[in-house]
């Protein structure tokens, strides 16, 4: 189990993402992100960076390099999967880790009537919900409040108003797996599968089992590394074979992103030159069969 100092820092990423987001809609607008909210989370050190937006990302890229590119990448592939289940009838949305995760307000009319769960530590959430005060909020959408080490996803979704059984749902699992061991990893897939049945999917982001085992080779894995050494080894499973990770539990993957795919999908037609994202992680996104 990991200590509360540990879990804080995991907590804390999420303002990291908000960060990267913020930045990027500083230097590229639109065309980086679509999160309008995401400047709400940043914390008092981190408004400094929004001061000379260009400045800081150049630091970032040669600090953490990989970082802004995959951070705002991976938002724009979130939203892209979910305003493509939006289109085709999504009955249920879930957020697992939800962070500062603003999709239910910033797709609220897409969503119709889609319930939303926003599944979180309960601080997380508090947070989350202090920092939307004055927003608009989904009136379809619920705070979950979990500990994914101990809690059971299935009970806590089914009694917050989720249905198992004739809807289309849709789980987004942002930011997370990395900092779970291997057996609650295998415990949510396991959850989302008993909860769901064809066509219902998942959507998620993970490290190499080479990187997990001290490969640092690819781009930034080594600043990477580092710094997930310096929270607390916070890194704690890594996936060798995103099929086979998923095939037990009646998941088949719709699309698999490696880091090259992510930089032509969404980071080449940004202006100031090629970018990248951390070679070491993979997006899938996985229907049930």
């Amino acid at each position: 189990m990991l200590d509360e100092r540990t879990r804080a820092n995991i907590s804390g990423t999420a303002h990291l993402t908000a960060g990267m987001r913020t930045l990027g809609r500083l230097t590229d607008g639109d065309a980086a992100n679509a999160d309008y909210l995401a400047e709400r989370f940043l914390q008092l050190d981190q408004r400094s960076w929004t001061w000379a937006p260009r400045l800081s990302r150049f630091l970032f890229d040669r600090l953490i390099p990989g970082a802004f590119g995959y951070f705002n990448a991976r938002t724009r592939y979130f939203d892209d999967v979910l305003l493509q289940e939006a289109a085709n009838g999504l009955d249920q949305l879930v957020v697992l880790g939800a962070g500062f995760d603003s999709r239910s307000v910033r797709f609220a009319a897409q969503l119709g009537a889609a319930r939303v769960f926003e599944v979180d530590r309960p601080e997380v959430l508090k947070t989350r919900a202090e920092r939307l005060q004055g927003v608009p909020q989904n009136a379809h959408a619920v705070a979950v409040p979990i500990d994914f080490e101990r809690d059971d996803l299935a009970e806590l979704l089914l009694s917050h108003g989720f249905l198992a059984r004739g809807v289309r749902s849709l789980f987004m699992w942002e930011g997370v797996t990395y900092y779970l061991p291997e057996s609650a990893v295998d415990n949510v897939l396991s959850r989302v599968a008993a909860l769901t049945e064809a066509p219902s999917g998942i959507v998620f982001d993970y490290v190499t089992r080479a990187f997990f085992e001290g490969n640092v080779r690819e781009h930034g894995a080594k600043q990477l590394a580092h710094g997930w050494r310096s929270m607390g080894n916070v890194n704690r499973s890594g996936v060798a074979d995103v099929h086979a990770l998923l095939a037990p539990y009646g998941f088949r993957v719709v699309e698999e992103l490696d880091p090259h795919a992510l930089e032509r999908r969404y980071l080449h037609a940004l202006p100031g030159g090629p970018r990248k994202v951390w070679g070491v992680m993979r997006i899938a996104h996985a229907q049930r069969v």
